[in-house]
């Protein structure tokens, strides 16, 4: 008897990797299409910040949909998701604003429903499952500028959004397969310290929205920000960007045997440290050469951020339940920064001057340590 959980467990895992990593591609992969679309539409920089608002925004508002039945949400989201890649792929220019805030949507709510999906299912090894999942979303990250630069060479854009609906259907079609929601939790009684709750909450919600704001912003305008300081073309410039994902992908990996000896606050301090330095160095990096090396190291600082404030908040919290306002806000972090960065780019006629909000964020980051090495963990939960 115990082999068929454990065999039902591979499955499920089996079918978690890919279809996890597939919303790491579809997260990241619209930084490396943007050069094309603009080409095609002839969009400012104003206007695609705009549609990365929507896009991100979108994927906020899946975040908070995602309640109950996470398996089931997750096979919804692949396949609006088959709809929405073709929407964007074919749509006017007057269409792209809400085609752009319907993917956010889609692709959302399968990102976040998977990580509540392992949260639920397996409580007792939470943190090293959706470690290793984060680390197939960042092959999937890492994956999405190459595909993109591969698929520019002799299309657009489009063929790039079909491509990502059939791999949408076939990610519905083995989450519908093999995904089973478990049993629901006997709900705890009410938490008497909602002041205590909310102060945590608020805390680490910013802490969140900050650290997406940041990552969003690099996957969104790193492409057209290589692509005007290089001077290389479309294709460079989308696979250029696989030197950050690359160095997040490495990080995430090795990040996590790390936490296993070092202080997880300790680990974070030097994060945001280290990014902070790479960010300026990619401002101001002399040659294409150390602008890549910026982007390496940027990434490989940035990747234990978003897991270190999710666990330092789950170690404080009472309810699991709560950690969906926490994705909420780092998804309306992540649709705010890069509409910021081509709205400054835009009325400042420099993408680099834009790109500021990267440290810029990161400053404020570093001021809120103190602040959530200081808060309280929860009081234990009374049988």
């Amino acid at each position: 008897m115990p082999s068929q959980p454990r065999s039902s467990s591979v499955r499920t895992f089996a079918v978690l990797h890919p279809v996890f990593a597939l919303t790491g591609v579809l997260h990241t992969v619209g930084g490396a299409l943007l050069p094309s679309l603009a080409v095609r539409f002839h969009l400012s920089d104003s206007t695609s910040g705009l549609l990365f608002l929507l896009y991100f925004a979108g994927t906020s508002l899946g975040a908070l949909l995602c309640r109950r039945g996470f398996a089931r949400l997750i096979t919804i989201g692949f396949a609006a998701m088959i709809c929405t890649c073709i929407a964007v792929a074919v749509c006017p220019r007057s269409l792209l604003a809400p085609a752009f805030l319907l993917l956010g949507i889609s692709v959302g709510v399968p990102m976040s429903a998977v990580t509540l999906f392992v949260g639920r299912a397996y409580p007792a090894r939470c943190a090293p499952l959706l470690t290793f999942l984060n680390f197939s979303w960042s092959i999937g990250a890492l994956a999405a500028p190459l595909i993109a630069a591969r698929v520019l060479v002799h299309h657009s854009y489009q063929a790039g959004y079909v491509l990502f609906a059939f791999a949408s259907a076939v990610a519905a079609l083995a989450s519908a397969l093999v995904l089973r929601d478990p049993p629901e939790p006997v709900r705890a009684s009410a938490d008497a310290h909602t002041i205590t709750a909310f102060y945590l909450v608020a805390v680490f919600a910013f802490a969140a929205f900050l650290q997406v704001g940041i990552e969003n912003t690099v996957a969104a305008w790193l492409p057209t920000y290589a692509l005007r300081t290089a001077a290389a073309g479309l294709v460079m410039a989308a696979a250029s960007t696989s030197f950050y994902w690359a160095g997040f992908l490495c990080s995430r990996g090795l990040s996590s045997l790390l936490l296993l000896r070092a202080d997880p606050m300790r680990v974070f301090r030097i994060a945001v440290a280290v990014a902070f330095v790479s960010a300026l160095l990619l401002e101001f990096a002399p040659s294409v050469s150390a602008r890549n090396f910026a982007m390496f190291l940027l990434g490989a600082s940035l990747a234990p951020t978003y897991p270190l404030v999710l666990a330092g908040f789950f170690a404080r919290s009472r309810h699991t339940a709560d950690s969906r306002w926490i994705l909420f806000t780092a998804g309306f972090g992540g649709s705010v920064l890069p509409w910021i960065a081509g709205f400054t780019s835009t009325h400042t006629g420099s993408l680099r001057t834009g790109m500021l909000i990267i440290p810029a964020a990161l400053l404020l980051m570093a001021f809120l340590l103190p602040t959530l090495r200081n808060a309280q963990p929860a009081a234990p939960t009374t049988p």
